[in-house]
């Protein structure tokens, strides 16, 4: 826990289809970012991917959250364009 939020720490993401076959293991390095917490750079996957990652694994709840928050965020970036 940081701060109060659930820290997950992962290794080669790979998800269970619905044939029940895995996917190849994701390329990290593609949806990595950084986030600054407590003077550290801590590696994160991008909100895209996560959306992206729990749609496939239908948790549709989760997935519109995410949804929600980028919508935001892109709301947020048009306002400060000139």
């Amino acid at each position: 826990m940081i701060d109060g939020i659930k820290v997950e720490i992962m290794g080669d993401i790979a998800k269970r289809l619905e044939d029940g076959t895995w996917e190849e293991p994701v390329d990290l390095e593609r949806y990595k970012q950084f986030v600054g917490v407590e003077g550290m750079q801590v590696p994160v996957l991008s909100l895209e991917y996560e959306y992206q990652a729990y749609l496939k694994l239908g948790r549709i709840e989760k997935a519109q959250m995410l949804q929600k928050v980028l919508q935001e965020r892109d709301k947020r970036r048009d306002r400060n364009d000139p």
